[in-house]
């Protein structure tokens, strides 16, 4: 069994010219001066309706409905991003940030809510999407904010460690390993906050993960990525893991 960063770097390595930079140094100082412990990040994952293209699908969700959910109350950032390869099991990733659950909660059965839920139905299958909530944790931030690739994993654990004990492995023990790794210029983990868990409840996944990097094959064959494979296996569930590299555009509020 591979590692997920390990199956994710062979798969870009197959990708050309999927190089893109991130959002701008200043906009990313700006917006870690705001994610404080506080910060709520909300994630969906969808797939695209069947009757559209992939081009028809992107478009409409980097244009149309970027206009109707930059209208949200209280939306401090919104990133899309977009599947590069069909395995990868999603075709989208939303990110949209909050500054409390307050700030999200006070959308609920407004207009703004209420469009975008409509203009869902334009462009993304229902049926394969999910939501998550969660505490970001920023595990690695390099000086340059200038990456060329990104890749995602929406991550399950293994039954026999609970949320809690997942989490703290994840970060404390897996997230400096990764840190480790060379190349490796960003990296952050979303974690399922606990009060699904509370209520009995199984989210759709455990956690997200984004990574940013340069070089694949400099990931791919570092001794450090043998200490991480090790702690993956031990933690993650890999049937149940949804890993893809994808473009990252970043929506002006």
């Amino acid at each position: 069994m591979r590692s997920v960063v390990h199956n994710v770097c062979s798969n870009i390595a197959r990708l050309n010219n999927v190089g893109k930079l991130s959002h701008s140094a200043i906009s990313l100082m700006l917006k870690k001066s705001l994610l404080g412990t506080r910060m709520i990040k909300q994630v969906s994952f969808f797939k695209r309706r069947k009757d559209l293209s992939t081009e028809d699908f992107r478009e409409h969700w980097r244009s149309k409905h970027a206009d109707v959910v930059r209208r949200l109350n209280g939306l401090v950032r919104y990133v899309q991003n977009h599947a590069l390869e069909a395995s990868s099991g999603f075709d989208g990733i939303a990110e949209v940030w909050f500054e409390d659950m307050e700030s999200m909660r006070a959308n609920v059965d407004t207009p703004e809510l209420k469009a975008i839920r409509r203009d869902e139905e334009n462009f993304i299958d229902s049926n394969s999407m999910g939501t998550i909530l969660t505490n970001e944790y920023v595990i690695k931030e390099a000086e340059s904010v200038v990456v060329d690739q990104k890749l995602m994993a929406l991550v399950n654990r293994l039954e026999h460690n609970d949320a809690a004990t997942f989490h703290s492995i994840y970060r404390d023990q897996l997230g400096p390993l990764v840190a480790a790794v060379p190349n490796i210029h960003r990296y952050v983990q979303a974690h399922t906050r606990s009060g699904i868990y509370r209520t009995n409840r199984q989210p759709a996944y455990d956690a997200v993960a984004s990574l940013w990097f340069a070089e694949v094959d400099a990931l791919v064959s570092s001794p450090e990525m043998h200490a991480v494979r090790e702690v993956e296996h031990a933690i993650l569930d890999f049937d149940r893991t949804r890993i893809g590299a994808v473009e990252e555009i970043e929506i002006t509020l």
